[in-house]
């Protein structure tokens, strides 16, 4: 009423006043109100960051609880696999395993006397040492010393711990890679797929190819940086992901380098139609990255080929007895043993290929349609190549690609591409899943059927491949084998007929590499040392007062009566410098042996042997791998930081 009437009152009000008295009434309410709207708000402020913080907060609790529930996936089916071997008795004499555990050896003697990155093995042939380190990456064995290191094992201990370690970060690798085209579900499958086949295991367990088997689980991980730059997504981490994984591929195994360079161009053929050559330009400006950071490594090795005899690699195992169920060349127990390997290896690349044609016959839709090639098509056309390549290698009509194209003869044995196979097999699957629902379900249901059966097949090899069959071995024999306190120096004749006799008796000399021992060196094998080569006088009268053998130093006071010669008992390789009472002094070389000799004059001296880099382009190659590292740190931390900032900002 009261209202009412206030309003009858201005309406008989003029025009003029009406309009006065309105706009002071909408101040007043403005006064009024605006500060209980504004309190208002600040109250919705306030419950919306409220509730973003509990979302967060869950959001974030439910992401670690996932990631915990898949590590743990992974960690299980790793730990199943490395238990069944590394809880035998008998862990350490099979496959590659003795000469791991001497490289071991030698590395981590070297990270004890303070250098973490050795060129010279002076532990191994008999403590003469070789030059394995400059042409056999470091990677893997810089682990096993440090974990050695870490946690107080011993070598043998530690490559158990490396397996395990080698399988979880296969399958974490696999799955970053499958995220970048699947859900976590289907990425799971995808990882646990790769380790799962037999290509993997059969690396990594049955023979025990340990760099090889870890340099493979960076793998995915330089396909996924190949990936982000073809395809132009999120260059500046595609590039740091690629550079960084590709380095330690690189710093780990040259044949899965090799190897992995192939799946990148097959991966970079795919991607080509869609992408054009800019997208190619871009992978190779990240290849030249990699070439720089690890230039201190690779230079060397070109440098100093000649300086070794690594093409006797080749001679003792040509690719031609490892093609499809090859058979033996030759009666001897050692050619056959390796031809039932060949034959086990022959049955896993036919299996794994069915696995890859039956799943591709599954993505048959997305393979033959006529429309743009989405991300689904791209990455079951890469897994459908692999495959392809993998059975393509191992047939004889592949002769002629084996002959001609540069250093494929190396990788030896066809079947090491398998693992990338497995992988591809384990990206054609995480496809399947995510199309299951649109196939057609007679066909879905027969083809699916014929899959588990030949899965099964695979599983029943792999678990083939993680058993150890060894019966009666015990620890202590290990021991004693890959000691071999009692053994004595052979030909290589003689060795090679106790391996044809009984592969446990040519454990003794496994800690012997003839291809990286310097051209006019012995071909004997020498049994494990545990000392680098010391000092002997060989000609004239004198004694040796006291000495101190580092692997890369030796130091001795020596006392002649008379001018003397002695042998210093390590193979001479051009880094070696010698100095007598500080002054540099000429090394000869033993006709027959290949090691040192020096003339030493009357009297009592202080020798000194250093294996020193004195090449200039190999220390050019340092510096550009130092400045290399240090930019690309720093730039990674720029564009971190600008991230974060602008992340902050927002």
């Amino acid at each position: 009423m009261h209202s009412a009437k206030k309003s009858r009152e201005i309406e008989s009000l003029s025009p003029g006043a009406q309009v006065h008295i309105r706009l002071a009434y909408s101040c007043v309410c403005a006064i009024i109100l605006v500060p209980e709207l504004n309190q208002t708000r600040h109250s919705i402020e306030r419950m919306n960051q409220t509730s973003s913080i509990q979302n967060v907060i869950t959001s974030e609790a439910s992401l670690f609880k996932r990631a915990a529930q898949i590590f743990a996936i992974w960690f299980l089916v790793s730990a199943s696999l490395t238990f069944i071997r590394g809880a035998h008795p008998a862990f350490g004499i099979q496959g590659d395993l003795p000469l791991h555990y001497h490289i071991t050896r030698s590395f981590e003697r070297s990270f004890s006397e303070g250098d973490p990155a050795p060129r010279w093995a002076g532990l191994l042939d008999g403590g003469r040492g070789d030059a394995l380190f400059t042409f056999y990456p470091p990677l893997s064995y810089l682990l096993s010393a440090t974990i050695m290191k870490l946690a107080g094992v011993d070598a043998l201990t530690s490559l158990k711990i490396v397996s395990l370690f080698i399988l979880i970060l296969a399958q974490m690798s696999a799955y970053i890679f499958a995220r970048q085209f699947f859900n976590r579900r289907q990425s799971l499958i995808a990882s646990l797929t790769w380790v799962l086949l037999p290509a993997y295991p059969l690396v990594a367990l049955h023979r025990a190819f340990c760099a090889n088997a870890l340099a493979l689980s960076f793998v995915p991980l330089a396909l996924a940086g190949a990936h982000l730059l073809l395809v132009g997504e999120r260059r500046a981490r595609g590039l740091a992901v690629f550079a960084i994984s590709f380095s330690a591929i690189v710093l780990t195994h040259a044949i899965t380098t090799y190897l992995c360079a192939i799946a990148i161009g097959l991966m970079a053929l795919i991607y080509l139609p869609r992408f054009g050559w800019r997208a190619i330009a871009r992978l190779a400006g990240a290849g030249a990255v990699t070439l720089a950071l690890t230039a201190f490594f690779l230079w060397p090795q070109r440098v100093e080929m000649s300086w070794v005899q690594i093409g006797l690699q080749t001679v003792q195992q040509d690719y031609r007895n490892y093609f499809l169920f090859a058979k033996s060349p030759d009666a001897s127990r050692y050619r056959q043993a390796w031809a039932d390997v060949n034959h086990v290896t022959s049955l896993i690349t036919l299996t794994q290929t069915l696995i890859a044609l039956l799943l591709g016959l599954m993505c048959w839709k997305i393979l033959s349609s006529r429309k743009a090639p989405n991300r689904l098509t791209a990455i079951a056309r890469f897994g459908l190549a692999l495959a392809a390549f993998g059975l393509i290698i191992s047939l004889p009509i592949s002769e002629m690609l084996w002959r001609y194209l540069p250093g494929l003869k190396f990788i030896q044995f066809p079947w090491r591409f398998q693992p990338f196979v497995a992988l591809g097999c384990g990206l054609l699957a995480a496809t399947v899943c995510e199309m299951w629902p649109s196939l057609n379900p007679k066909s879905r249901m027969r083809v699916a059927a014929f899959l588990t059966w030949v899965v099964i097949a695979n599983l029943i090899f792999t678990i083939m491949l993680a058993h150890l069959s060894e019966p009666g071995i015990t620890r202590a024999q290990v021991a004693d084998f890959l000691s071999s306190p009692n053994a004595e120096p052979v030909t290589i004749e003689e060795g090679r007929r106790l391996q044809n006799e009984d592969d446990l008796k040519y454990i003794p000399y496994a800690a012997n590499q003839i291809y990286f021992r310097p051209p006019g060196s012995d071909f004997n094998l020498y049994p494990p040392a545990e000392q680098p080569g010391g000092i002997s006088i060989i000609a004239g009268r004198g004694r040796v007062i006291s000495q101190k053998l580092n692997l890369a130093s030796r130091e001795f006071v020596i006392e002649n009566e008379e001018p003397a010669q002695a042998r210093i008992e390590t193979y001479h390789y051009p880094h070696w410098v010698a100095r007598l009472d500080d002054r540099e002094i000429n090394i000869n070389v033993e006709k027959g042996s290949g090691l040192m000799l020096l003339d030493l004059p009357a009297g009592t001296h202080r020798l000194r042997l250093d294996f020193e880099i004195r090449e200039p382009s190999e220390r050019a190659a340092r510096l550009i791998s130092a400045i290399a590292w240090l930019a690309f740190c720093g730039w990674i931390v720029f564009k971190t930081a600008k991230r974060f900032l602008r992340n902050r900002n927002f």
